[in-house]
């Protein structure tokens, strides 16, 4: 049986990783924007320093992102838990295992799938303020908690 503990450790392992991506990503494009030469084609030298300060401009967003979603987990206590959903839990349905946390979609580990999902998504929105043996309806799908950790 899956932690909560594990998971987080997941979680923070993959956006430490994406982190880790994005930054280098970011620091080679700085070093091509500022090691390209001007050439006779004034233009071309501009257009090329423009479009790769907007993949700058792109990562350093993806950056913010990551930093902001490593924070957010952190603030989860793994010992905690509720009569209802709420951020932090980790649920059991009959239509799968959800971790009410940041989207991040469907994670694979050692004990098979589950759903990183934010309280803002369809699915969480839903989900949240539920107790055990509570539905929802997705779509055309009645979806029924059978246990939150």
């Amino acid at each position: 049986m899956r932690s909560k503990h594990d998971i987080l450790l997941g979680l923070e392992k993959k956006l430490k990783n994406s982190l880790s991506e994005a930054e280098r990503d970011y620091f080679l494009a700085k070093e091509s924007r500022d090691s390209d030469t001007k050439s006779s084609a004034g233009d071309k030298f501009e257009t090329g320093r423009e479009m790769m300060q907007r993949e700058m401009d792109k990562l350093s967003a993806s950056i913010d992102l990551l930093k902001s979603q490593l924070a957010k987990i952190a603030t989860i206590d793994v010992h905690k838990s509720s009569a209802k959903v709420c951020f932090g839990s980790y649920l059991i349905t009959d239509a799968g295992h959800y971790f009410m946390s940041i989207g991040l979609g469907k994670i694979t580990d050692d004990y098979g799938d589950f759903f990183a999902i934010s309280s803002d998504s369809p699915i969480g929105a839903k989900l949240m303020g539920k107790q055990v043996g509570e539905s929802i309806e997705m779509q055309t799908r009645k979806i029924t908690l059978k246990t939150i950790l």
